[in-house]
């Protein structure tokens, strides 16, 4: 009797010591979900050791606590910078076929019951102008965030502010490949421009090689960026005779285009917006000039052929997306409901609109009710796109995680032919950032 009193107090000491370590590892009044989470020694009827319960990304989603700023149960705001006005107004059709993606949306309930309020300002791709719309989107208008603002140098001017307020800014229009690295509450979607040039550059090497080539680029980290990536991609497969750059408003580039020819290009890699393209080739093809030009998915489109007025026929572009005349089903259904909602002719901005605004309805859908600025990068970084969901027009599906924030990196290289009045290009030869590595 006397040794199962000694054997009884022996384990009641044992636990006694061991309550102090188990009040260190969950705290006093720091975490109330601290112990839910510990992994205990507790055992199944048989004695066997049961497994430390887990929660899902949906269910840590729900219990995430953060600003709301901009939302309620009835309305999410979201604002965007977009240039209206200026030499990149082309855009502006992007963010015009969003809104009307979200106002069926809307019609449907909305997204876990909020309806989707989109605030667009007019920065004219003026970089001042986007620090003065986008303070008053964060101040004035309380918007829960920023979404697919048009631009480089444009987003690049707002970043810090946006930062240092807290609004996560996402999905920018701008393949830079900056938003990779510039922390959770950023991020870009299209590819970056470093990956697509070395793409772009690697097909220039392939089709022309030991010839001479030049490239003509934007004077910020848009045109930097594609200049490094074709550079990357060219490899010494070519030889390089000149660069050449212009600031974003500028109204013509026909001189920079020039310059390069005279010094025997006869190879091209441009990287500008649609409207400077398209009346440099104007121009250069007025001049009796001819050369193989290979440009950014920027200019991709048969929007930017039609401002070209023929002058694109066998221009070379990136593309992360179909164009208006590819006649697959997923492409013709885009279109049709474009249509149905009183656009009478269609064009790629209205399927990059597509492809962009499902991304957002995607995350804002996983995320669920529980909807604030931090549960939003969490669902950004462990659910929406974890490879097994895919926008119905881009060529892989989008994968992002903490240590990832590249949207999208699949590219196929097309060739505009003027006669056909359409792109021709082989989905067998999707590319992405593996395939330019030489």
């Amino acid at each position: 009797m006397k040794w199962h009193r000694k054997t009884w107090m022996l384990a009641l000491l044992a636990i006694i010591a061991v309550l102090p370590v188990l009040g260190i590892a969950c705290g006093d009044d720091d975490d109330d979900d601290c112990c839910a989470h510990a992994t205990t020694a507790a055992t199944t009827a048989d004695g066997s050791p049961t497994k430390a319960a887990t929660k899902s990304p949906a269910d840590e989603i729900a219990n995430i606590k953060g600003d709301t700023t901009g939302v309620t149960d009835k309305e999410v705001k979201i604002g965007s910078y977009y240039a209206k006005t200026g030499p990149a107004a082309t855009y502006n059709t992007i963010q015009l076929a969003w809104n009307i993606y979200f106002d069926e949306v809307n019609k449907k309930g909305g997204i876990a019951g909020r309806q989707v309020k989109l605030i667009v300002e007019d920065d004219g791709y003026n970089p001042s102008n986007t620090v003065n719309v986008v303070k008053k989107l964060v101040e004035q208008d309380q918007v829960f965030m920023i979404f697919n603002g048009l631009g480089t140098a444009t987003s690049s001017a707002v970043a810090e502010y946006l930062k240092a307020q807290g609004v996560p800014s996402l999905f920018i229009a701008s393949g830079a490949s900056k938003w990779a690295h510039s922390g959770p509450t950023f991020i870009g979607i299209q590819p970056d421009y470093t990956t697509e040039g070395a793409i772009l550059g690697k097909e220039m090497a392939d089709k022309h090689k030991g010839k001479k080539y030049g490239i003509l680029y934007q004077n910020d980290d848009f045109g930097k960026d594609g200049r490094e990536g074709i550079k990357q991609g060219a490899g010494t497969a070519l030889t390089l005779v000149g660069e050449e750059t212009y600031e974003a408003n500028a109204a013509d580039i026909t001189s920079q285009a020039l310059k390069l020819i005279n010094a025997g290009a006869e190879v091209i890699g441009v990287y500008s917006t649609p409207t400077q393209f398209a009346g440099m080739l104007k121009s250069v093809k007025a001049q009796g000039k001819t050369v193989a030009w290979y440009a950014s998915s920027t200019t991709a489109g048969s929007a930017v052929a039609k401002l070209a007025e023929g002058a694109m026929d066998g221009v070379f572009s990136a593309t992360y997306l179909p164009d208006v005349t590819d006649p697959s089903p997923e492409v013709q259904k885009v279109i049709q409901f474009y249509k149905d909602h009183g656009v009478a002719n269609p064009n790629v901005y209205h399927l990059v609109a597509w492809a962009w605004a499902q991304h957002l309805e995607r995350l804002l859908t996983v995320t669920g009710k529980n909807l604030n600025r931090s549960s939003i990068i969490y669902a950004l970084e462990n659910l929406a796109f974890q490879g097994d969901w895919k926008a119905d027009l881009v060529f892989k599906p989008s994968i992002v995680t903490k240590d990832d924030h590249k949207v999208l990196e699949a590219m196929v290289i097309q060739k505009w032919n003027e006669a056909a009045g359409k792109f021709e290009y082989d989905l067998s030869k999707v590319v992405d950032s593996e395939t330019t590595k030489r």
